[in-house]
């Protein structure tokens, strides 16, 4: 291995994911001319290909809202930019509540997206059983058709951003592992890879549910874990499910939906989901299913009886899969963004919450802006680094209530 493989670049992005590809686009754009993207194996082959990627833009914790907005923003710039596609399905969201509590926190989600302008409207019943033909009405109090939401195809998001950052002049390094984060005197020096050594003054950590085991090589806790998420697949039914219905997030069911191809692609919310040490979860990209394979049944038995209430077909109705991936949870269900204190040029662009390829965007100009010490175009101080104290990332206890947050989670998708 030669010693020195680049020297010396502007900054370094690890992780090739959409939080990692638009950061190093947005750091690219903006005039750093040597921007290093590594990435052990391909760029979005990874859990960014499990995503189920839903765009919901409003969010009861309202300081994630310009970060998607800056997404959207930016699908359109890097669509028009590359001329390659995200797999954007503009279908609305509608949300339904059933319950005294969820028509309350219904109305505050209205409000919030008054707020902040986004497009929003109470629907009929009658209109819902025309967007979506498998709901059953009975049940439903309130509803709320929020119709600029969108999901994308994460995969192919994430190529779109490596393509638009390497149009800006961003070097990529596919099969290209990073051993060790270089450092002196509380300093960032560059990177060890698995080709060699490359100089830098900066690295952003983008590396997901493994960003802990390079953080903490400096001593750099990051306030997240890795969190199975999981959803379920049916078999095509096009009357049932015509190709554009929206989006529907129902809390009363724990449960969120969208289309796919002519079937339906929802989650349900369980109450202890499995949470996993970095070092347990296989690096390569994979179809495992992760955690008891007989949960792909049991959580459909123990948690679906609400959501038949809205999808009373839900026991006919055959499965064509099951997939499960990994979130990077935090206790607050906060992102975890920017720099540690007393630490020279290491950058956390991690800890997704659940909804990292909705905020990739907006997080990368976030980074990229800090990067750079320009005016940042949205609040950060809530996604600090440091705003946990006293914790182990890969404890067991801290592990968990990372994974509570994932358990509690009602909005969004």
């Amino acid at each position: 291995m030669k010693d020195i493989l680049i020297d010396t670049v502007d900054a370094i992005v690890i992780g090739a994911g959409t939080i990692g590809t638009a950061t190093a686009w947005h750091l690219a754009k903006r005039g750093l001319k040597k921007v290093v993207l590594i990435e052990r194996n391909t760029i979005g082959s990874g859990n960014t290909s499990k995503a189920a990627s839903l765009m919901t833009l409003v969010r009861t914790k309202e300081e994630l809202i310009p970060l998607i907005q800056e997404t959207y923003k930016n699908i359109d710039e890097i669509e028009t930019l590359t001329g390659e596609l995200t797999g954007r399905n503009k279908v609305g969201t509608l949300h339904i509540a059933s319950s005294e509590e969820s028509v309350k926190n219904l109305e505050n989600i209205v409000a919030i997206a008054n707020k902040h302008h986004i497009k929003n409207k109470e629907i009929s019943i009658e209109e819902v059983k025309e967007k979506a033909p498998w709901i059953s009405t009975s049940a439903i109090k309130k509803t709320s058709f929020m119709e600029d939401d969108s999901y994308v195809d994460a995969y192919l998001l994430a190529n779109a951003f490596a393509k638009a950052a390497k149009m800006e002049g961003a070097v990529i390094m596919q099969h290209t592992e990073v051993l060790e984060l270089l450092s002196e005197d509380n300093e960032i020096t560059g990177v060890k890879t698995s080709k060699g050594i490359i100089k830098s003054p900066v690295i952003i950590d983008a590396a997901g549910c493994w960003s802990n085991l390079l953080s903490l090589q400096l001593n750099i806790p990051i306030p997240m874990a890795a969190v199975r998420s999981i959803y379920w697949i049916t078999e095509s039914i096009n009357t049932l499910f015509p190709k554009n219905h929206p989006m529907v997030v129902m809390p009363d069911a724990m449960a969120y939906s969208r289309p796919e191809n002519g079937a339906l692609l929802f989650g349900l919310r369980e109450e202890n989901s499995p949470h996993f040490h970095p070092k347990e979860l296989n690096p390569q990209p994979n179809s495992d299913f992760l955690g008891a394979k007989d949960d792909e049944w049991d959580i459909l038995e123990k948690y679906g009886k609400e959501f038949i209430n809205y999808f009373p077909q839900f026991e006919e109705i055959g499965m064509k899969n099951c997939i499960t991936g990994i979130s990077t949870y935090t206790p607050d269900g906060y992102y975890t963004v920017g720099t540690f204190p007393n630490f020279k040029g290491f950058y956390a662009a991690t800890g997704c919450a659940g909804c990292g390829v909705a905020g990739s965007g907006g997080i990368g100009r976030l980074v990229a802006e800090m990067v750079l010490k320009i005016p940042l175009y949205a609040n950060s101080e809530v996604f600090r680094i440091d705003r946990f104290t006293n914790f182990d990332p890969h404890s067991e206890s801290f592990r968990q209530r990372c994974a509570d947050a994932r358990s509690k989670k009602k909005d969004g998708g």
